[in-house]
């Protein structure tokens, strides 16, 4: 009975907040402009301070709700602009529009295998292997991906099977192990459900190829995960290059280039942990400013600067 009620009162507010959230317009009629956003992202070091001096512009409107439910608001008229992840599936189940990060504000989120070196003298062609995923891996593809679990309601693993089928990536049989091969691989991953869908993918692309693999999917966050891969516990799980540089190694200074972020965590985890970057995918997860299509129809907003310039009017 008590998690019923906490269950009821949390919908109860869910609904409160989202029924605040639509827009009105000011005296002369222009539309006053509201944005869904979770309370975390307007306190971040790249959160919405930072964001509107970036651009020189201020929402007159803000609507905090919980994490996820940004996408609902704008797809459903409460609010008319929401931040959120580059390859959440709610932007395809919304057909919410992402505008242009003209100005390069949002920093780089590309996935990427972080792999043991010990791992690699002992498989080193793992890389190769590997690479045939990651460099399929493009922003539609995980998007597609996660509306597959979060939306449609398909386990991780049936998502992440599905996929390497589809690409011809494993075989539709059950493996074989190769005797060369016997070296356990501990492929690990965090929590949510983009990560578990990479940690899958990889688990099962090894399976396919002849390696033994231990399965630690899910095993926790960056507080967790991380000790756990320098530690030897696990061998390999996907990292963000944003999240490396920013939340492992402390970086104070946002980098907005892919390239320049990989190469800055890819040398400071090999010096420092003895682990390596492998090819990060072309998808940057990074965070994204959506509006809905209609708004998007009538004002022309393609980019940022296009949004900012209907604020400064």
């Amino acid at each position: 009975m008590k998690t019923l009620n906490i269950l009821v009162m949390t919908l109860l507010l869910v609904t409160v907040i989202l029924s605040g959230c639509a827009s009105e317009s000011d005296p002369d009629g222009k539309k006053t402009i509201k944005l869904a956003t979770s309370a975390e992202w307007t306190q971040r070091a790249d959160g919405l301070p930072h964001f509107q001096e970036h651009y020189g512009f201020e929402f007159p409107e803000l609507a905090v709700v919980d994490l996820g439910l940004a996408y609902q608001a704008v797809g459903t008229g409460m609010a008319d602009v929401g931040i959120g992840d580059a390859t959440e599936g709610r932007i395809i189940q919304y057909d919410l529009v992402v505008l242009e990060d003209d100005q390069l504000f949002f920093p780089a989120y590309n996935p990427a295998p972080v792999v043991r070196s010990k791992l690699l003298k002992t498989y080193p062609e793992l890389p190769e292997v590997i690479h045939e995923l990651s460099s399929r891996l493009d922003l539609e593809t995980l998007t597609r991906l996660n509306k597959m679990v979060s939306v449609d309601q398909t386990m991780p693993q049936e998502a992440a099977r599905k996929y390497l089928l589809e690409q011809n990536l494993i075989q539709d049989q059950s493996p074989e192990k190769d005797p060369q091969k016997e070296i356990p691989i501990v492929v690990s991953s965090k929590t949510f459900t983009e990560a578990l869908i990479l940690g899958y993918l990889t688990s099962y692309l090894l399976e396919d190829r002849g390696y033994t693999v231990v399965d630690e999917i899910g095993l926790g966050e960056t507080a967790v995960i991380t000790p756990a891969l320098f530690s030897g516990q696990i061998d390999l799980y996907w990292e963000y290059t944003g999240t490396g540089l920013m939340n492992v190694m402390r970086h104070t200074e946002v980098v907005t280039d892919p390239r320049e972020c990989y190469g800055l965590v890819k040398n400071w985890y090999l010096e420092n942990h003895d682990v390596l970057w492998l090819d990060y995918a072309p998808a940057n997860n990074t965070f994204v400013l959506f509006t809905s299509r209609d708004l998007h129809e009538q004002y022309g907003w393609n980019k940022i600067s296009d949004l900012g310039v209907y604020l400064s009017q």
